[in-house]
């Protein structure tokens, strides 16, 4: 059994209650019977699971009661996040006990973890006060979110929201000439993780939705300018008009100039 214990108490922070960064690395295991004291960990990056069936990515909570019996622990690869703990007469209240649950954040969870990664890594003066409270507050929005009907069913909606993430991310960079990958990179997560989390959302991998999106554009660039072929393939970034027009080819049956020319005739015919 391995156990990540508490950073030392700073000299300007409450005693018995602590918070900070956290990560374990792959294949670390957790497990207890009567958790000794209270904590929420944020994951900020990678995956850490809860019991042996959920899985919390980026922006999952596990929120950690005293007196109650579950199992962390990582597979293939790490993790790492931001922490709070409560222990001994701070731990003294009855919301910190009972069952341990693994939760998604919702927009003011995730903004306080983001609050507390960015003290920690420009730390200043009080910054070991400043992050217990930050901590607290992110422990009061987790047991919030714990009170919530259907709490753990509310774990699908962090697939959806990367899902959509994703999608305004391939959407913005349309015009790069980026790759799907490139594009989902600056996310946090690996592709592997938004690619499943894509598909299952709306039932196309992220390259085909890239693909299908760029299509969608060219042909409004051919129907509503007078943009060349060759202009249109440069302003989406392809790498040379053949390549443009070999993929519309493959996705409409046309080339891009015979698929204007009919769409002009259509127009024409009223």
């Amino acid at each position: 059994m391995r156990q990540t214990q508490p950073p030392p108490a700073a000299s300007d922070a409450p005693a018995g209650r602590y918070a900070g960064a956290k990560r374990q690395p792959s294949r670390y295991r957790f497990e207890t019977a009567g958790y000794e004291q209270f904590q929420v960990i944020c994951v900020g990056a990678g995956e850490l699971w809860f019991d042996e069936e959920t899985r919390l990515e980026p922006g999952g909570i596990a929120l950690l009661r005293i007196g109650s019996t579950f199992t962390l622990h990582t597979r293939e690869q790490g993790y790492k996040g931001v922490f709070f703990i409560a222990r001994g007469p701070e731990a003294d209240r009855p919301e910190f006990r009972g069952a341990s649950l693994a939760l998604v954040a919702d927009a003011e969870a995730r903004e306080l973890a983001r609050a507390m990664e960015r003290e920690l890594e420009a730390p200043g003066e009080g910054s070991a006060e400043l992050l217990v409270g930050l901590g607290q507050a992110l422990a009061w929005r987790a047991l919030r979110l714990a009170g919530r009907p259907g709490a753990r069913a509310d774990l699908q909606d962090n697939g959806r929201y990367w899902a959509e993430r994703a999608r305004q991310a391939l959407e913005v960079t349309l015009w790069s000439g980026r790759t799907a990958r490139e594009a989902l990179a600056p996310l946090g997560l690996s592709y592997r993780q938004l690619a499943r989390h894509f598909t299952a959302a709306l039932g196309v991998s992220p390259k085909r939705y890239q693909l299908t999106a760029r299509v969608r554009e060219a042909k409004r660039l051919l129907s509503e300018t007078g943009m060349s072929v060759t202009a249109v393939a440069a302003e989406l970034g392809y790498p040379s008009s053949q390549h443009f027009a070999t993929q519309f080819l493959a996705e409409v049956g046309a080339t891009p100039r015979e698929w204007r020319e009919k769409w002009r005739r259509q127009k024409a015919e009223g």
